[in-house]
């Protein structure tokens, strides 16, 4: 039998996430797992969805908090300004 994550869609995920997880949380989950993307496109695609589907104030907290822990790991920040296939338009999840 499947597991919930495995009926869910990506975005599906990622919003159960954003309603589970303070902005400062996923923040350090995300910092903590940029290592393992082979290519930081998908990586800085997945945190700027992930900032979409925050309200204004806690998508500005999550990504203050991302760019820093980056930094503390001496990673570049996310590429905000970026557009790619997988960006979504601005939305949040109550």
């Amino acid at each position: 039998m499947p597991t919930l994550r495995e009926t869910l869609s990506i975005p599906e995920q990622l919003a159960c996430a954003v309603r589970q997880h303070t902005p400062v949380q996923l923040a350090h989950t995300f910092a903590a797992f940029e290592g393992q993307f082979y290519d930081r496109v998908p990586f800085d695609d997945l945190a700027r969805q992930v900032h979409a589907l925050y309200a204004p104030d806690d998508a500005h907290l999550f990504r203050t908090r991302l760019d820093r822990r980056l930094r503390d790991r001496h990673s570049e920040p996310v590429a905000w300004d970026a557009t790619s296939p997988g960006s979504v338009a601005r939305r949040h999840v109550a």
